[in-house]
């Protein structure tokens, strides 16, 4: 399932913004997307994020500003004397004046750094923690409410089902008259110069045609989707099993397209191999 959430809030005067995006995954894979002086949140907030969600493939965008950035910027006076002096010395031993300006200066790497006391750091993390709770929350609930649309979906795609097979049902009698049918014009077409006891030929056709009953499958999707719809009233993750249970229902329609004889029932089965194809889709989206 996916999900999606984002929380902006100003804590202390400081601005925190927590985007969620997620998308449906068959584990939990979390990428965190935040500003170079935070990166020890991401350790911090990864098992916050893993007690509450368990699959799916999420990033986690953060941005954090306010009143502490005035002084985050620290000069390392001391580095900016150094270039300056080897500056000054190459231009005596070329003998060349460089010019060099306050912007040349300021374009050389670590003559400036960001540092953030601890303190600071870890009060910001307090406010941070609680707009990511937040956050997690909001997303959960996007998740939720997307799952309660694919519930509906697949209950909508189950009494379909539910009606083609009580329709396939009627044709039962119908099915098995035209296997007998079939299999008596075989006997007469192969063995008709051939002897044969028609009270024992009466029993071998009894036999083979209960073998082509499809009554028997159409009880056991029956089953199958009585239990189905157990599961989805369930809070636990059910996702694995309803997937093996609409295998099993797939199954049970390629038997029965095996022992159809009629074009009604042949007709009923492509219905409802359409239908299956869909639950099987859609419940990947299921934890």
């Amino acid at each position: 399932m996916t999900g999606y959430s984002k929380v902006n809030k100003n804590i202390n005067d400081v601005f925190y913004t927590v985007e969620m995006k997620g998308v449906n995954h068959k584990y939990l894979n979390i990428s965190f997307f935040l500003p170079y002086l935070f990166s020890s949140f991401e350790a911090r907030s990864l098992p916050i994020v893993q007690s509450e969600i368990k699959r799916g493939s999420i990033s986690i965008k953060i941005d954090i500003r306010g009143n502490f950035e005035s002084s985050l910027v620290i000069p390392d006076l001391e580095l900016a004397k150094s270039y300056f002096k080897a500056f000054k010395e190459i231009e005596r031993e070329i003998g060349v004046e460089l010019r060099l300006d306050l912007g040349q200066l300021l374009e050389i790497k670590d003559i400036f750094k960001m540092s953030l006391d601890i303190q600071t750091e870890d009060k910001i993390w307090e406010g941070f923690q609680t707009v990511l709770t937040e956050a997690i929350e909001n997303y959960n609930k996007s998740r939720e409410a997307e799952g309660e649309k694919l519930r509906v979906y697949l209950e909508d795609q189950m009494v379909s089902l539910d009606e083609i097979m009580k329709k396939m049902n009627t044709y039962e009698s119908q099915n098995r008259e035209k296997y007998k049918e079939m299999i008596l014009q075989s006997l007469k077409d192969n063995f008709s110069e051939i002897q044969m006891d028609p009270q024992r030929i009466e029993q071998e056709v009894i036999m083979t045609i209960q073998r082509a009953d499809i009554g028997e499958e159409i009880s056991r999707v029956f089953v199958h989707m009585s239990r189905a719809r157990e599961l989805m009233k369930s809070k636990a993750d059910v996702g694995s099993e309803l997937d093996f249970i609409f295998q099993e229902i797939g199954r049970e329609i390629n038997t029965l397209s095996a022992k159809s004889k009629i074009p009604e029932v042949l007709s009923l089965v492509v219905e409802s191999k359409t239908i299956v194809k869909k639950l099987r889709e859609q419940v990947q989206n299921i934890e």
